[in-house]
């Protein structure tokens, strides 16, 4: 998978933290927080 591909897809994720945490659902916000997250590491992994 590209590195730009990961970066856009962990910039939606946390868009959709952010747009979630503002609505008062905490707990979606802290779901997409992990999903946005959990894409540094695959950055990570995608640019070895």
């Amino acid at each position: 998978m590209s590195a730009w591909l990961i970066i856009v897809t962990g910039l939606i994720y946390g868009y959709i933290a952010v747009e979630q945490g503002l609505k008062g659902n905490v707990p979606m916000a802290v779901v997409y927080s992990g999903y946005a997250f959990s894409n540094v590491g695959l950055y990570i992994l995608a640019t070895k």
